[in-house]
């Protein structure tokens, strides 16, 4: 008998009201397992909750602890802004959490790479998660969004045995046509399964994309969304990343085992900062105005006023109060 995973991907509109975020997700879930081609695994996208921070463990892991017990199975909800008691006071964690079958938390991936200037507020995580799925016997690597874009991240949760990688994301249109070949990419040369979720619909300033997508390990496409909310239910055949890795990607390329046998001097591994690149590089922008001022030198965002559109955080944490004491 072979090994398979069901993902389900809950491509979805994002709310600045996380309520209506959370009860999305809990009817989307219901909907999925209602049917006969049941998810083992959902996973949804960015920023489900990022104007009422939290701390984890907490309420809104209780909740989607509750929901990942009820219906047996392995859950990544989306991202939340975590509160933790390490970083200052204003700064969070742009934070995914794990749960297994039995609604325990499991692990929390904290992004690794945020989108800045975008998230001047999010602190960036120091720690590589690869999760267990001892039933199927794999291993899933999380990422979030940018995180993509640093082939570092996915190569290191391949080494630690992810088969599978897991990106949660709210990218803007803008970045579609250059960001969808990255995937593949990552897909590739990890020899993995790469399973990536976008929101949709407009959020303040942007508009999400969509196309969320599965690529299997030889580089081929199994499903992509549009730009409507969606969910899907994929399978994936994890014999075949054993296979390409054991023989080869189409039964030709030993990308993983030629990366142990050439094991290619990394100079810089211990501080990139040290590389001569740097030296000739401009500090990045930390925030909007900082970013403002440094593309106007080159003649970018020299007209129009930026604003500031400011949510009502108050009415938000009061309605999530009362919906989480609800749910109990």
């Amino acid at each position: 008998m072979g090994r398979f995973l069901n993902v389900g991907l809950i491509q979805m509109p994002i709310s600045q009201d996380t309520v209506v975020n959370l009860k999305y997700i809990e009817q989307r879930v219901a909907a999925m397992m209602s049917g006969y081609h049941k998810p083992e695994l959902i996973v949804g996208v960015e920023c489900t909750e990022c104007f009422t921070p939290e701390y984890i463990p907490g309420p809104i892991t209780d909740f989607f602890g509750a929901i990942a017990k009820k219906y047996g199975i392995y859950f990544i909800p989306g991202t939340m802004y975590e509160k933790h008691d390490d970083l200052p006071e204003g700064t969070f964690y742009n934070a995914a959490p794990i749960f297994n079958p039995k609604g325990e938390l499991i692990d929390v991936y904290r992004k690794m790479a945020p989108w800045r200037p975008s998230e001047a507020y999010a602190a960036p995580g120091k720690r590589y998660v690869v999760f267990d799925i001892p039933e199927k016997q794999t291993k899933v690597g999380v990422q979030i969004c940018y995180d993509l874009n640093f082939p570092e991240i996915s190569r290191n949760e391949t080494l630690m045995g992810a088969e599978v990688l897991v990106k949660l994301t709210m990218d803007p249109q803008e970045l579609y046509s250059f960001n969808k070949p990255l995937h593949f990419a990552r897909a590739v040369e990890n020899q993995a399964y790469l399973v990536s979720t976008n929101g949709v619909g407009f959020f303040n300033n942007i508009h999400m994309y969509g196309n969320s997508l599965v690529v299997n390990p030889e580089g081929q496409l199994l499903w992509e969304g549009g730009q409507e909310a969606t969910t899907v239910t994929v399978t994936l055949d994890l014999d075949l990343v054993s296979r390409t890795r054991q023989y080869g990607t189409m039964f030709v390329d030993h990308y993983l085992q030629h990366l142990r046998d050439y094991n290619f001097p990394m100079p810089y591994a211990d501080d990139v900062t040290k590389a001569p690149l740097f030296d000739a590089l401009r500090k990045t922008p930390k925030d909007t105005n900082e970013y403002e001022e440094d593309v106007k030198s080159v003649g970018v965002c020299q007209l129009g006023n930026l604003i500031e559109i400011v949510p009502d955080l108050a009415q938000y944490e009061k309605d999530l109060d009362e919906f989480l004491n609800r749910s109990k």
